[in-house]
C-alpha cells in the first residue's frame, strides 16, 4: 500500500477508528470521520485540534471521494454508500499492517473463545521471554502497535472484520469454531461462514478445529486439524497420545480444553514443546465473565457466563454439568439465530430456566412447546432470587444468556457485574 500523502474516510468512530485516525494525522495523510450516531462534545474538540473535518448524525457521500474508505466493525455489508465502493473499502488491520508489520503475526477468529486463546497465547508466550501484544477485536487498536518492535502479535479478528479486510500479513490462521452468530448482521449463516474463512486466505499456515473440516472441504488441504482435548483424570491430560500434568482448574472446562488444544498445537508447529505450554499455563486466569464462579452459597454454586452471547456458547456452558443440575438464566437481545438445538439441550441438562429481556419473546414459547420449566422476570435482581429458590443442595445457577446484552446493558460485562453485585448481596444476606 501506497504511504504517501493519501485521504482516508473514516465511517464510524469508535475506539478502533479513533486511534487509526490520529495515527493517520501525525504520518500526514487527510482524513475525514463520517458518524451515524452524534459524537461527542470530547470527540469534536479533539477532531478540531487535529484538524480532521467531520460528519455526524448521519453517513453521507462524502465519504466517496476519499482514496480509501475504513469501516468500523459495525458497518454492515448493506451499508448504502460503502456497497458503492467495496473495491477501496479497508479495515484498519488493513491499513497498519500493510504500512508497517511488527513482527510473526498469529490470528485467531471463531465463534468462541477468540478472546481466551489470544489470551493464552500472549501468556504463555510472555512467560517464555518473548516481546509479543494481543491486539485486534480484543479491545487494543492495531494502530496502537504500529512502531512495536515484537516476536509475535497475536490478533483476535471478528467475523465483521474478515469481511471488510482486504489483504492481511498473516502467518498463522486459526479457526476456533463456527457455529451460528451475528446472524443479525450477516444476511445468512453461509455469510457468516465465507467471512470465517477468509482468514485462511489470508495465512501462511492455517489450523482450524475438526468440526469446521465440513466447511472448509476442498478449498484448503493444508489445513492442521485439532481436538477438543479430553481429560485422562482430574490432573492429566492427552495430547497427540502423551500423557501431560494439568494443574489449571480454569483450563478444565469444556471450552477452554478446545482453547488448549488450539494452543498447544500451534506453539508445538512453531517449535514449543507442549509440555513448556502447560507449564507456563499453570497460573494463568482467564478473562472475567467466561465461566467464572462467583460464589458457593449453601452449597450452590453461582456461575458468571455472561460472555456467552450465542445460543451455541450457552450450549457448551452446558456441557461442564451433569444432566438436571442447572438453573440457567437466559436474558439479552437475540441475534437472530435458531434455539431448537439449544431448547434440545435444555431439556437435558437443566432442571429450571429464569428469563428475562427480549429473547424472553422468542425464547419462551420453545420452552413451552418442549415441557422445559421455566418462569419470567422482570430483572436481574428476580432472576438470581428465583433461580436460587429453584436450586438444591449441588446444583449450579448458570448465567449464560445466549444474547447480546444491549437491551438492557451496554456490553456483556455490565451484565455480568450486574450478576455479580446481586450475588453476592444474596451471599451477605444468607
Amino acid at each position: 500500500m501506497e504511504v504517501s500523502r493519501l485521504f482516508y474516510a473514516l465511517i464510524g468512530y469508535g475506539v478502533s477508528n479513533r486511534s487509526l485516525c490520529k495515527m493517520l494525522v501525525e504520518m500526514g495523510h487527510r482524513v475525514f470521520v463520517s458518524e451515524a450516531k452524534a459524537l461527542s462534545e470530547q470527540d469534536r474538540r479533539d477532531l478540531d485540534e487535529m484538524h480532521v473535518e467531520f460528519e455526524d448524525n448521519g453517513n453521507t457521500e462524502r465519504v466517496l471521494k476519499a482514496d480509501w474508505i475504513v469501516v468500523s466493525p459495525s458497518v454492515k455489508p448493506d451499508h448504502p454508500i460503502v456497497s458503492r465502493a467495496r473495491e477501496k473499502t479497508l479495515t484498519d488491520l488493513d491499513v497498519v499492517l500493510n504500512i508497517s508489520k511488527p513482527g510473526f503475526i498469529v490470528a485467531v477468529t471463531g465463534t468462541n473463545g477468540k478472546t481466551t486463546t489470544c489470551h493464552m497465547f500472549e501468556h504463555v508466550l510472555t512467560k517464555l521471554g518473548k516481546r509479543i501484544i494481543v491486539a485486534g477485536n480484543i479491545g487494543n487498536p492495531i494502530a496502537n502497535v504500529r512502531d512495536e518492535q515484537l516476536d509475535y502479535l497475536v490478533l483476535e479478528i471478528s467475523s465483521f472484520q474478515l469481511f471488510w479486510s482486504k489483504s492481511l500479513p498473516i502467518d498463522v490462521g486459526v479457526i476456533l469454531n463456527i457455529e451460528p452468530n451475528h446472524l443479525d448482521w450477516h444476511p445468512s449463516f453461509e455469510h457468516y461462514v465465507e467471512s470465517k474463512l477468509k482468514l485462511f486466505t489470508f495465512a501462511g499456515k492455517r489450523f482450524s478445529h475438526e468440526s469446521c473440516r465440513k466447511f472448509i472441504n476442498k478449498r484448503w488441504t493444508d489445513v492442521v486439524g485439532f481436538s477438543t482435548m479430553h481429560l485422562v483424570n482430574e490432573h492429566q491430560v492427552e495430547f497427540h497420545g502423551q500423557i501431560y500434568p494439568l494443574r489449571n482448574g480454569f483450563l478444565k472446562t469444556h471450552q477452554n480444553l478446545q482453547n488448549l488444544s488450539a494452543v498447544l498445537t500451534v506453539l508445538e508447529s512453531l517449535g514449543f514443546e507442549p509440555r513448556m505450554v502447560l507449564e507456563a499455563l499453570e497460573d494463568f486466569t482467564p478473562p472475567q465473565h467466561r465461566m467464572q464462579l462467583v460464589a458457593i452459597i449453601d452449597e450452590v454454586h453461582f456461575v458468571d457466563d455472561s460472555k456467552s452471547t450465542s445460543a451455541a456458547a450457552t450450549i457448551a456452558a452446558l456441557q461442564n454439568y451433569q444432566d438436571g443440575k442447572v438453573v440457567l438464566i437466559l436474558t439479552g437481545r437475540g441475534k437472530n439465530e435458531n434455539y431448537d438445538a439449544l431448547v434440545g439441550q435444555l431439556k437435558k441438562k437443566v432442571k429450571f430456566v429464569v428469563v428475562f429481556g427480549e429473547i424472553t419473546a422468542l425464547i419462551t414459547p420453545l420452552l413451552r412447546a418442549s415441557n422445559v420449566p421455566f418462569r419470567v422476570v422482570e430483572n436481574m435482581e428476580e432472576a438470581v432470587f428465583e433461580a436460587f429458590r429453584r436450586a438444591s443442595r449441588g446444583d449450579i445457577v448458570l448465567l449464560s444468556p445466549a444474547a447480546a446484552s444491549f437491551d438492557l446493558y451496554a456490553n456483556y460485562a455490565e451484565r455480568g457485574e450486574h450478576f455479580v453485585r446481586v450475588v453476592e448481596s444474596l451471599k451477605e444476606g444468607a
